[in-house]
């Protein structure tokens, strides 16, 4: 649900204002989309770069309980082997005892954590209130970003086409920031906007070529193409923005669940009582944009598919259960989901809280699925006890949040690693990461 948002907004005061902004435009328009109908099965279109790596291969598949034996917490950089499931856990940060959030994590499971190489990633400092930078293969830090004031926390989005550009809105200005040279470089002014522009409370990503963006001001919901420098859609819509899909030609407003085409058009709606459902956006193999999220109830027209990770094709509207009852798995415990492995359509990351004990399946675990074929490993336990956390003023911080690299082949997920005092960023390398 999105209480996250609500949480992280609170401390979105505490990030520093940046520096000044330098040149350009001022954009603002209209433009076109596409979309599609039927009642049929999902599938369809043509393929699209499909992804070379069977990240399952080796690891554990079954539905057996598995309990979750002591692990011990590893010192900084060092790695354990998850004892149920074989994989690498490597920590990352240490975080100082001080504050009453003392946490440094991931954004969130539905923005890129690493940019388009793999080569650096940015992290949260809950405690000081800054986004800072690591390096992607050593996992050091680098130093803090202090100088970037994105509206919100999660509202950070790398290209993936440029390792070196992070994009986000400060106030009006859309913004690509040159990280190397730490040099903003103003995009385009949104002038209809007589208050600063925003991803909203319930953010996710750009298109999977960083084209497109959806963002809000006010009552205006729009849609901003970043190479034609132009807002190619705007409407008076009271909900958040709508939310480009990755292929750039739909939209999703996870308010209502309606799905629109580029020009802001509805074209149906999701049968989902609850349209924002931890959600996150990807993309098959052959090209169809999907909704990933979690599912607890029917939805108002009778669908039935409910779980940790159900998929709704944007196109058709047709859906279909990955990880959930239909599919062997047990009601859903609360959880998260990201497609943010983009380099390797079709594949989706979730994490779950459940019991803490870790007795059972799907107890603060980590899953990977194939969500074309269903195949679905188990792939760690992140040990965090979330919500549950019984030391931090908002346990808010020591959600897991599992986020993908954009290869798929490793994961950031925050932890208190069992009700700890702190929060620290680790990494799941799966055996298809070569380091």
């Amino acid at each position: 649900m999105r209480i996250r948002f609500l949480v992280a907004a609170a401390f979105a005061s505490l990030i520093a204002v940046g520096c000044d902004s330098t040149s350009s435009n001022v954009g603002d328009g209209g433009g076109g989309g596409g979309g599609g109908g039927g009642n049929d099965d999902m599938g369809g279109g043509g393929p699209i770069n499909p992804g070379p790596l069977n990240l399952c291969d080796g690891l554990v598949q079954d539905k057996a309980a598995h309990p979750m034996t002591t692990l011990a917490k590893p010192a900084q950089f060092a790695a354990v082997t998850d004892v149920e499931f074989k994989t690498t856990l490597r920590r990352v940060t240490s975080v100082a005892q001080s504050g009453d959030n003392p946490a440094i994590r991931p954004l969130y499971s539905t923005v890129s954590a690493f940019n388009a190489d793999e080569s650096l990633f940015v992290l949260f400092n809950v405690a000081v209130g800054r986004h800072e930078l690591y390096d992607g293969k050593t996992y050091q830090f680098v130093r803090d970003l202090n100088e970037l004031n994105p509206p919100d926390i999660e509202q950070l989005y790398w290209s993936t086409t440029d390792p070196d550009i992070l994009y986000l809105v400060e106030q009006r200005d859309f913004i690509a920031y040159h990280v190397a040279g730490k040099r903003k470089e103003k995009l385009t002014t949104f002038s209809f906007c007589s208050s600063g522009a925003t991803g909203g409370s319930d953010p996710m990503f750009t298109s999977f070529d960083s084209a497109r963006v959806g963002l809000s001001c006010g009552d205006q919901v729009f849609i901003y193409d970043l190479k034609a420098n132009n807002v190619i859609a705007r409407k008076t819509i009271t909900e958040n923005p709508a939310q480009v899909a990755p292929s750039g030609t739909l939209a999703y407003l996870s308010d209502s669940g309606r799905v629109t085409d580029a020009s802001l058009n509805v074209l149906r709606t999701l049968d989902l009582k609850e349209p924002f459902g931890h959600a996150s956006m990807g993309r098959w193999p052959t090209g169809q944009d999907i909704w990933a999220g979690q599912v607890f109830d029917n939805g108002p027209r009778g669908n039935d598919d409910i779980g940790n990770l159900v998929l709704f094709d944007l196109t058709t509207g047709n859906s279909k259960t990955i990880i959930g009852p239909k599919t062997g798995y047990p009601y859903p415990p609360d959880g998260h989901i990201s497609s943010m492995a983009y380099k390797q359509p079709g594949w989706a990351f979730v994490s779950t809280f459940g019991n803490h004990s870790g007795a059972g399946l799907l107890d603060l675990e980590m899953l990977v699925a194939n969500t074309v074929d269903g195949t679905v490993c188990r792939v760690g336990r992140h040990r965090s006890w979330g919500k549950d956390n019984t030391h931090l003023q908002e346990p808010y911080w020591a959600e897991a949040h599992t986020v993908p690299t954009p290869s798929g082949t490793r994961a950031l997920f925050a932890s208190d690693w069992g009700n700890g005092t702190t929060v620290d960023t680790y990494v799941l390398e799966l055996p298809s990461y070569k380091r």
